[in-house]
C-alpha cells in the first residue's frame, strides 16, 4: 500500500492514438499497408537524394490520416516529426529503452500540430453533441481525456477559459472559421462556429495536460 513508482509519460505513438481515440477518429482496423498521415510539407525533400523514390511525401487521405500510429510509414532518415519530438527512436539502430524527455517543443506539437488541433476540434464536436449544460459537458470532456473528475479549482479555470474563447470567437468569426478548417475531418454545420471553436481551444488545452499524457 505504500508502494510508489515515478509517473511515466505515454509513448509517442500512444499520445497520438489516444488523441485520435477520444476524438472519435481512430481507425482501429488491423492490418494493411503503411499510411502517411499529417506531416509538415517539405521535410523529405530536405534529406532525400535527387534519385530517391521517397523524395516527396504524398500525404494520405480519409482513413489513412487516422489509423493507429503503428501503421505510419517510417522513413529512417526523416521520421515522423511529432513522434520524434516525443522520443520515438529513429529506427536507425536497435533501441532497448526509450528516453523520456520534457521539452517546450512537445507542448508546441500538442497545441499546434494539425493532427492534434483536428483531434481537439472533433473532441469538442463530440462534447457539444451531448444535450447538456456547460458543467455537464465539461465533466464528460475531462473524464474522457483524463479518466478522472475535475477538481473545483480546475472546473473554475476551465469555465473561465471557455468564456474567454467564446468572447474572442464571437468578436472574430473569421478566426473561428480558420480554426475549424484545420484537418480534413468534417465538422457538423449545425453547430455554431464560434461555440465549436471555443470548445476546440478548451479541448486542445485538456489534451495537452499532464493528467492526459502521463500515467501516475
Amino acid at each position: 500500500m505504500l508502494g510508489w513508482f515515478p509517473r511515466r509519460r505515454l509513448t509517442a505513438e500512444a499520445i497520438r492514438d489516444q488523441a485520435l481515440y477520444v476524438a472519435g477518429l481512430l481507425v482501429e482496423r488491423p492490418g494493411g499497408p503503411s499510411v502517411k498521415p499529417y506531416q509538415p510539407e517539405g521535410l523529405w525533400q530536405e534529406v532525400a537524394m535527387l534519385q530517391s523514390n521517397t523524395r516527396s511525401y504524398q500525404r494520405g487521405a480519409g482513413d489513412d490520416l487516422w489509423r493507429r500510429s503503428i501503421y505510419t510509414y517510417w522513413k529512417r532518415a526523416c521520421p515522423p516529426p511529432a513522434m520524434l519530438t516525443f522520443d520515438a527512436p529513429t529506427r536507425e539502430f536497435c533501441t532497448i529503452r526509450r528516453p523520456s524527455t520534457n521539452t517546450p517543443l512537445q507542448a508546441l506539437v500538442l497545441w499546434n500540430d494539425e493532427q492534434f488541433v483536428e483531434a481537439a476540434r472533433m473532441l469538442a464536436q463530440r462534447t457539444l453533441q451531448a444535450p447538456a449544460d456547460d458543467d455537464c459537458r465539461l465533466t464528460s470532456l475531462f473524464r474522457r481525456v483524463a479518466g478522472d473528475a475535475l477538481s473545483a479549482a480546475q472546473r473554475q479555470r476551465a469555465l473561465a477559459v471557455l468564456a474567454v474563447n467564446r468572447e474572442r470567437f464571437a468578436a472574430a468569426p473569421a478566426d473561428a472559421t480558420a480554426l475549424l478548417a484545420i484537418g480534413e475531418a468534417p465538422f457538423d454545420p449545425a453547430l455554431s462556429a464560434a461555440e465549436l471553436a471555443a470548445w476546440t481551444m478548451l479541448a486542445n488545452a485538456l489534451l495537452s495536460l499532464d493528467a492526459t499524457i502521463y500515467l501516475d
